[in-house]
């Protein structure tokens, strides 16, 4: 049996690639061009994104029992609330939400926004993003796998970037002191 994309596969994706294509600055935020501090973690990021995309397709045929009815409705409020709110974090910064880490000399450390609440709100809105385009496919592997990889590539995209921001950003290890990473009042 030949398995295709269904709209609730293929909808979070188109709506990540439109994003990434309508909302982010041109120029040197769009860049694919990485220094050493991105320490290869775009790479990683986006081959997680390939990789998260794929498992639907590829653990259909393995038996599992599937996650209830619930989850996929639940799973496309969690890819628009995700959307929603890296487009937040992506007009916040304007050209300063980069693809690569880097930081530019007129930088600062921007606390309006979602930035106000959260270190990170463009990586929280794409694993809001991808974590419910796995429950929309109600299997609790590809949930536990989409989670993990791109928990992991997210892990070491915060480290590399929190280490180049407190580098460069004066007033950014004060801010850190003052917000949480991902969630807000958690973590």
């Amino acid at each position: 049996e030949i398995y295709t994309l269904s709209l609730h596969d293929a909808l979070p994706i188109s709506g990540f690639l439109a994003l990434e294509v309508l909302t982010r600055e041109r120029g040197r935020a769009a860049s694919l061009e990485a220094s050493a501090d991105d320490q290869g973690t775009t790479r990683m990021i986006v081959a997680a994104y390939g990789v998260a995309a794929e498992l639907p397709l590829l653990l259909r045929r393995v038996p599992a029992p599937q996650l209830p009815p619930a989850a996929a409705p639940a799973g496309l409020v969690l890819q628009a609330a995700g959307l929603a709110l890296r487009a937040w974090s992506m007009r916040t910064l304007g050209g300063s939400y980069t693809r690569t880490l880097r930081t530019g000399e007129e930088q600062a450390v921007v606390t309006a926004g979602p930035y106000r609440l959260v270190r990170h709100p463009g990586y929280t809105g794409s694993l809001l993003t991808w974590t419910g385009f796995a429950l929309t496919s109600r299997s609790g592997p590809v949930l536990a796998l989409v989670g993990g990889l791109l928990g992991r590539a997210y892990q070491r995209r915060i480290a590399a970037e929190e280490q180049l921001l407190s580098r460069e950003l004066p007033n950014y290890a004060a801010y850190q002191e003052r917000t949480k990473k991902l969630i807000p009042f958690v973590w």
